[in-house]
């Protein structure tokens, strides 16, 4: 049977515009549904837009080392310097003008304090380095570069963070560096305080105006 005289296609029911969709076929895709269902969902992105597809590549894995150990209680040798060192006799020899004589102010104990720093900082280096080979062996992946030793305590952060994303755990080193670290600059500015305490009660007091 034709269609009514007059009758638009849309509105005999014979002629639908849209054919329903058969049993089991799913509907037409809604506005932002993928299309492409086999593609693998992307991993969430971290700040500034960027994925960190390292993380958590040494799942469980163990970062601890003799070295890093060794590194983190170094800045306490640094203390040993401050023995050599008289800082009053020091501060004396650096403010105190007497013609005719020159007194230096680098004694030995002050070239001493300097070498066990100096000592303390090259072996900071040497540690951080065979650490950083340590983690190499144990496998995991792209450990923080030890260079950055050179800027001394860089390295022990930037390694403790770094473990932290592969493996999930480390950063037990990182918090006894701090406790050291914190220790070694209430010690040195304790003694440096007492000293200058000292070389004031020896310099003779200024002339009172009459």
């Amino acid at each position: 049977m034709s269609d009514a005289p007059g009758q638009q296609p849309w509105q005999n029911p014979r002629h639908p515009q849209h054919p329903h969709p058969q049993q089991g076929q799913p509907p037409y895709p809604q506005h932002g549904q993928q299309q492409h269902p086999q593609q693998g969902q992307q991993p969430y992105p971290g700040p500034g837009g960027r994925t960190d597809l390292l993380k958590n590549t040494n799942p469980g894995a163990s970062t601890s080392t003799p070295f890093v150990w060794v590194l983190v209680v170094l800045p306490l040798v640094q203390l040993v310097g401050l023995a050599f060192w008289d800082i009053p006799d020091y501060l004396e020899r650096a403010t105190t003008f007497t013609p005719g004589a020159y007194q230096s102010p680098f004694t030995p104990g002050y070239l001493a304090y300097m070498g066990v720093a100096l000592l303390v900082y090259a072996l900071m280096v040497v540690f951080s380095w065979l650490d950083h080979r340590a983690l190499v062996a144990k496998g995991i992946v792209k450990p923080f570069p030890w260079p950055w030793a050179f800027l001394t305590i860089v390295y022990v952060i930037g390694r403790s963070v770094v473990v932290k994303r592969r493996t999930g755990g480390g950063l037990a080193p990182l918090w006894l560096f701090i406790a050291v670290y914190l220790i070694t600059i209430v010690v040195a500015f304790s003694v440096f305080i007492s000293a200058f305490v000292e070389f004031a009660q020896t310099v003779p007091s200024l002339p009172t105006a009459p």
